[in-house]
């Protein structure tokens, strides 16, 4: 698919899973290469596509993205926007990542988020990916983990987890 068809592909797949959920969006598109953009605009209901953490928009996202790839593989790779609510989260994931690394500096400990999805822990791994003071990693299992963050001088934590 070149980035037209991509674009109008991915557009007509969101404004028809939408409207058949009852809402009247507005959606554009932007694509490069592998990977397409779609923004969503609505007036009304807006929390029913997010959810309260954003796991709403993260599902829609993995549905479209399925139905994009005809359920095979994920050769396009679709970002879904709902009134700029991503955005916005991702700013305050990037806030908390620089805060979580204070705090494991400032007292010398580990320090850990609450639950997060994998796109979620991922801005927060890569927000601190520069920062030779600390280090990252997940905790848990399944789809909804933990961020830790520790001073880099820390102990090797696999070295731990084998203990448990």
């Amino acid at each position: 698919m070149n980035a037209d068809e991509l674009v109008a592909t991915s557009t007509k797949l969101t404004e028809d899973l939408l409207r058949a959920m009852g809402f009247e969006p507005r959606v554009s598109a932007r694509a490069e290469g592998n990977r397409v953009d779609v923004t969503v605009e609505v007036d009304r209901d807006e929390q029913l596509l997010v959810g309260r953490q954003g796991e709403t928009r993260q599902s829609l996202q993995h549905l479209l993205n399925r139905f994009l790839n005809k359920g095979d593989g994920s050769r396009y790779h679709l970002q879904l926007e709902v009134n700029d609510s991503w955005q916005q989260r991702e700013g305050e994931l990037e806030e908390l990542a620089r805060r979580l690394a204070e705090d494991a500096v400032t007292q010398n400990a580990e320090v850990v988020s609450d639950y997060m999805n994998s796109q979620e822990r991922r801005i927060v791994h890569v927000t601190l990916r520069e920062d030779a003071r600390v280090r990252t990693f997940s905790l848990g299992t399944g789809m909804l983990k933990r961020v830790a963050v520790a001073p880099a001088s820390f102990p090797d934590r696999s070295e731990d987890d084998s203990a448990s």
